[in-house]
C-alpha cells in the first residue's frame, strides 16, 4: 500500500460492478461480484462515481433466503447488495462527480451534501466528502466524513481505505491493522477487503498474515488483482524478488490497464541497471492510467528532475501537491523543483512547508541550504553573504538531525568548505567596498 495518496475518479461502470448499484441496461446485477482483475475500486482516496438507481429506491435487492443444506462457493464469494440512492440525490451526485473532475471542489462539496440533504444515507456522498476534505489538507475531517460512510455500510472498502491510508501516512501502522481487521474477518465475502488487509499486514510486516488475507480473496477469484499486488508487495518485502516479479507478470497479463501494476512494473525496473527508460515509461503508463495516482506522479516527477527536465518534473510533483498536500515529501520534491527552474520563493515555501508538517526532516533543511548557495546574490532580500550564512545554517542542521545516518563522505561537507570560502571572499569583498567608501 503507498501511503499518501487520496483523490481519484471512479467510473459509473467500475461501482456498478462493485456496489451493486442499479440503473441501466448495461449494469451488473444487484448481487454481482468484482469484475475479475478489475481496479481497486476508488484506488486509494478516489472520489466514486454513481449510476442513478431505481427512482425512490432506498435498499438494495431481497436477500434470499439461506439454503438448509449449506451456502454454495459462488455464495460464500457473493457480496450481500448494498443500498442505493434515491434519484434525486443521485442527480446532485453526479453533478458533484461533475465538479471534482473539473477541480471545481467548492461546488462538488456542496453537490455532495445537497445529495445527503436528498437522501441522508448516501454513502458514496459522505465518502466523497472525506476525499475532498483529504485534498484540502484536512485529514481529520475527511476521516470523520470517512466514519460516517461506515455507519451506513461497515465494510464499504473506498472507506476503509481512505481512513487507512491517512493512519499510514501518519505512520500509525497499528492503527491501521486494527481499523480493517475486524472487518476483513466480518466480511470475508468482500474481496477488497481481504486484498486491503493483506496490503496493511504486509506494511505491519506480519507476512503469514498477509498471505492468507490474500488468498482468502483468490480463492473466491484466482484472477482478482488487488489480492495478487498484496501478495506482489509481500514477496518483494521479504526478499523474495523472483516470486513478486513472476506474480506481477501474472497480474498484467489478467489486467494491463491497472495504474499500480504499471507503478510497480516501474520500480522493479528502475532497480535494474540500464533499464530507467523502460522505468520512466512504465510510469507514464501509470499516470496515464490514473492522473490522480500520486506516487506514480512523485516517481516519474524524480526521474524527470534528475535527468534534467525541470519543467515537466515540477508539473509532476505540483499535481501531487494537488492530491496530497500533507504529505511532507510531496513539498520537499516540489522545493526541489521550483529551486532547479530558479523559482526561489516559491522553493523556500516548499521547504518551509514540508518543515511545518514534520519538524525535523533533515532533507528539507539540505534542499534549503542548496537553495541558499544557489540563490546567493539572487535571492530577493538577501545579499550573497546573508544568503551563503543560510545556506551553512541549513546544512548544519541537515547534519544535526541526520545524525549517525549520515555517510562519511556525505556532500554536505563538501558543500560546507566551499561555502566557507565564499563566506571569507565575501566579506573580504564588503571589507574592501566599505573601505573605498570612506
Amino acid at each position: 500500500m503507498h501511503m499518501g495518496v487520496q483523490g481519484t475518479i471512479l467510473t459509473a461502470a467500475t461501482l456498478l460492478a462493485m456496489y451493486g448499484c442499479k440503473g441501466s441496461s448495461t449494469s451488473a446485477p444487484v448481487d454481482a461480484e468484482p469484475s475479475a482483475g478489475g481496479e481497486a475500486p476508488a484506488g486509494v482516496g478516489e472520489v466514486v462515481e454513481a449510476e442513478p438507481g431505481p427512482s425512490g429506491t432506498a435498499g438494495g435487492a431481497q436477500t434470499p433466503e439461506p439454503s438448509p443444506w449449506g451456502a454454495t462457493q459462488a455464495e460464500q464469494c457473493r457480496r450481500p447488495a448494498r443500498p442505493t440512492m434515491s434519484s434525486k440525490a443521485t442527480r446532485s451526485f453526479s453533478a458533484g462527480v461533475s465538479a471534482a473532475a473539473s477541480g471545481d471542489a467548492a461546488k462538488a462539496g456542496a453537490e455532495f451534501q445537497r445529495a445527503l440533504n436528498r437522501d441522508p444515507r448516501a454513502y458514496p456522498a459522505m465518502y466523497n466528502l472525506g476525499v475532498l476534505a483529504d485534498r484540502a489538507g484536512n485529514e481529520q475531517d475527511a476521516l470523520s466524513e470517512y466514519q460516517r460512510a461506515l455507519t451506513i455500510v461497515p465494510d464499504y472498502e473506498p472507506a476503509v481505505r481512505g481512513m487507512t491510508t491517512i493512519q499510514l501516512r501518519r505512520g500509525q501502522v497499528q492503527a491501521a491493522v486494527a481499523s480493517v481487521e475486524p472487518l476483513a474477518n466480518r466480511y470475508r465475502s468482500n474481496l477488497e477487503l481481504q486484498a486491503l488487509y493483506a496490503e496493511i499486514l504486509v506494511e505491519a510486516r506480519r507476512y503469514d498474515e498477509a498471505w492468507m488475507a490474500a488468498r482468502r480473496a483468490l480463492k473466491c477469484d484466482e484472477r482478482f488483482v488487488p489480492a495478487l499486488i498484496a501478495l506482489l508487495k509481500a514477496s518483494r518485502a521479504q526478499g523474495r524478488d523472483e516470486l513478486a516479479d513472476s506474480i506481477l507478470d501474472q497480474a498484467l497479463q489478467v489486467d494491463p490497464n491497472v495504474a499500480e501494476l504499471h507503478f510497480l512494473d516501474g520500480e522493479r525496473l528502475k532497480a535494474e541497471p540500464g533499464r530507467l527508460r523502460e522505468a520512466m515509461a512504465a510510469y507514464e503508463r501509470a499516470v496515464r492510467l490514473r492522473p490522480s495516482y500520486a506516487e506514480a506522479q512523485m516517481a516519474l516527477g524524480v526521474q524527470l528532475l534528475a535527468g534534467g527536465n525541470y519543467p515537466s518534473a515540477l508539473s509532476h510533483f505540483q499535481a501531487a501537491e494537488r492530491l496530497v498536500p500533507t504529505l511532507p515529501a510531496v513539498h520537499v520534491n516540489l522545493g526541489d523543483a521550483y529551486r532547479a527552474n530558479k523559482q526561489w520563493t516559491e522553493s523556500q515555501r516548499a521547504y518551509r512547508r514540508a518543515l511545518e508538517l514534520q519538524s525535523k526532516l533533515p532533507e528539507a533543511h539540505y534542499g534549503l541550504g542548496l537553495l541558499f548557495l544557489s540563490a546567493a546574490g539572487d535571492f530577493p532580500g538577501l545579499d550573497a553573504l546573508t544568503a551563503y550564512e543560510k545556506a551553512v545554517d541549513e546544512l548544519n542542521r541537515y547534519r544535526s538531525e541526520m545524525g549517525p545516518r549520515l555517510a562519511k563522505d556525505d556532500q554536505s561537507e563538501e558543500y560546507l568548505r566551499d561555502l566557507d570560502r565564499m563566506i571569507k571572499r565575501a566579506r573580504r569583498q564588503m571589507e574592501r567596498e566599505q573601505g573605498g567608501a570612506s
